[in-house]
């Protein structure tokens, strides 16, 4: 079973994700912030992160930082799901290791979940 962490402040994508996500394949685990997300990697070791931008407390940016900080570089596969489409926001994440980016408004759920198929069978 792997393991998926969502760092987002937006609900309803977290619940359209978790239904979406073969929960016979993957354990789900959620977080609306970036400092929430940090906690959540005390208990639980992702094998791939959904990451949004815009989150308040710690935005994903940051969030980023202080896992690569933590853990090293690269260490998770980071995918950014994110509405901005901001090139200053996605060379910025590329410089800090992302495994992708998804603007999310462009994409249909079951792409995203394609994408995490794809990066954990590597």
């Amino acid at each position: 079973m792997k393991n998926v962490l969502i760092l987002d402040d937006d609900a309803a994508f977290i619940d359209t994700m978790k239904a979406s996500i073969d929960t016979t394949q993957y354990t789900v685990v959620s977080a609306g912030n970036g400092e929430e997300g940090l906690k959540k990697l005390e208990d639980f070791k992702p094998d791939i992160i959904l990451l949004d931008i815009l989150m308040p407390k710690m935005d994903g940016i940051e969030f980023l930082k202080k896992l690569n900080e933590k853990y090293g570089e690269g260490k998770t596969p980071v995918l950014i799901t994110s509405n901005s489409s901001s090139l200053e926001k996605i060379s910025e994440g590329v410089s800090l290791g992302i495994c992708g980016y998804v603007v999310k408004s462009n994409e249909s759920l079951q792409s995203i979940v394609d994408i995490i198929d794809k990066t954990l069978v590597k």
